[in-house]
């Protein structure tokens, strides 16, 4: 199948749904077909790095968005290149991820003539947005062929808003063995204990809880050191520095945006991975990317968390904002070997069930589905006369890629 992938959001620039299309893009294509990523991006040279991504839209607005920043392109000059893209590559399926946010994903959704998949990730309690633009959205909404949603808490939020047929479809991880996340990396190379928190610096991750909670366990697992990981700049992380120094905390590391290899390497060394988030998450790949490492996962008890985390089982879970719990949950993580060794092996199992390998066929029969309804609808109108399942799966033969 030739299939593109759109996505909304500054390409080069980390966050969930941009780590979801990369790692579907080479699932995919693992599986033989053939993938184009269409993204905007604030580096020129995406398309060098990433020979799959048509870059869409150069100029990024960073727009505050579900209590979070959203990197997207707001360009009114996008059409011309879309339309060129689609009548280039001539698409089988087109999966947009986020449709509805503004503005690359709706030109696409308008100008695309094939099968249109869209994938919900978003969870939150409401937005005043849906609300207003309910009609021009369900409008736009009519052109897709087929909806997945992410988790129960996404499909909760979007089905409150537009009632329609969605796939529950999650997040995938990738389980592979991969040696290099064996190598260990310098900041957990001398044998402290070691809390990892990665995210951007945003309010709503709660790391300003974790900080408290690091006072709290100090007292009773020394040493214990805290890594923050994740894209931010010193503006960012000087309030977070601030209250490090100000709770008396001796061994906290920011290293900043990481790499995919130093990523998989934090997450492998890592005595316990903490994601301490408020709210507003609906599925937490973090969690998931952690327990395919074999580290313990500590996280809020918040619904998008609780999807993937069952408390004591292949994880801990703290009361969101308070951060005796969130402590209390660390010290047992940390120095409970019974614990340790139950809420490692439940995470492994865990990831397991969310592996790429099991995922990817579920989107790709929601592909299939797609595509037998638009041929049906607009080529084969008699009873009976639609592909055979199954057909749609073969590998790509055809003209190489731009």
């Amino acid at each position: 199948m030739k299939i593109a992938l759109v996505s909304p959001y500054d390409f080069p620039y980390p966050g969930g749904v941009t780590e979801h299309v990369r790692n579907l893009a080479r699932s995919l294509s693992n599986c033989g077909h053939h993938v184009r990523i269409i993204a905007p991006s604030s580096r020129d040279d995406v398309e060098i790095v990433h020979p799959e991504v048509y870059r869409v839209g150069s100029r990024i607005m960073s727009v505050p968005a579900n209590q979070s920043v959203a990197r997207l392109t707001l360009s009114l000059t996008l059409s011309g290149r879309i339309k060129q893209i689609l009548e280039h590559e001539r698409f089988d399926v087109v999966h947009l991820h986020e449709p509805l946010v503004p503005l690359l994903a709706p030109l696409v959704l308008h100008e695309s003539r094939t099968a249109n998949v869209g994938t919900f990730h978003c969870a939150r309690d409401r937005y005043f947005g849906y609300a207003l633009g309910r009609q021009v959205f369900r409008a736009l909404l009519s052109r897709l062929d087929a909806r997945i949603a992410v988790s129960t808490e996404a499909h909760r939020f979007v089905n409150s808003y537009f009632p329609h047929k969605y796939s529950l479809i999650p997040n995938g991880v990738d389980t592979d063995p991969d040696p290099i996340s064996e190598a260990c990396p310098d900041v957990m190379g001398d044998g402290t204990p070691t809390v990892l928190f990665l995210g951007r610096l945003e309010r709503r991750k709660g790391l300003n809880v974790l900080m408290e909670a690091m006072k709290q366990v100090s007292d009773r697992v020394s040493p214990i050191r805290l890594v923050v990981a994740g894209p931010c700049s010193e503006f960012a992380a000087g309030p977070y520095r601030e209250l490090s120094d100000h709770l008396g905390l001796k061994d906290v590391v920011f290293v900043g945006e990481v790499s995919d290899m130093l990523r998989k390497q934090l997450y492998r060394h890592a005595t316990v991975f903490c994601a301490p988030s408020t709210g507003r998450e609906s599925q937490g790949i973090i969690l998931l990317e952690a327990m395919a490492a074999g580290t313990p996962v500590i996280a809020s008890d918040i619904p998008g968390y609780r999807t993937v985390l069952v408390n004591g089982e292949n994880g801990l879970l703290a009361v969101p904002q308070d951060a005796g719990s969130l402590a209390n949950a660390l010290v047992q993580a940390i120095g409970d070997g019974s614990v340790r060794r139950t809420i490692i092996a439940g995470g492994l199992t865990t990831a397991c069930r969310f592996s790429w390998k099991v995922v990817t066929p579920q989107i790709l029969t929601v592909y299939e589905t797609a595509v037998r309804s638009r041929t049906t609808t607009r080529i084969f109108p008699v009873a009976g006369m639609v592909p055979e399942p199954g057909t749609l799966r073969g590998r790509y033969v055809g003209p190489a890629m731009p």
